[in-house]
């Protein structure tokens, strides 16, 4: 049953927002924006870190929530660094 018609269900009231860091990313071309999607996996997969990522054909949007954001404190900002540093590499 959905919650919405269930008199049952207990009333959330309005939710918290939970800070969050985000990123956008612009590129020239698809070719640029897959390239950096790639080496950002590279980056995920190296780091063991996995923000959120939404992507068109020519922008990424990056999303870290306050969760990741405690996680990626470990890092002392070297992944944001590097993605950073990849995005503006495509750009040039």
């Amino acid at each position: 049953m959905n919650a919405v018609n269930d008199p049952s269900a207990t009333p959330s009231g309005p939710q918290e927002r939970l800070p969050t860091l985000n990123w956008r990313f612009e590129f020239g071309s698809y070719v640029q924006t897959r390239h950096f999607l790639d080496q950002m996996a590279d980056l995920s997969k190296r780091e063991g870190f996995y923000p959120n990522v939404s992507f068109g054909k020519t922008y990424v949007n990056i999303s870290i929530d306050a969760e990741g954001q405690a996680v990626l404190a470990e890092y002392k900002t070297r992944f944001t660094g590097e993605m950073e540093a990849l995005a503006a590499m495509e750009r040039t």
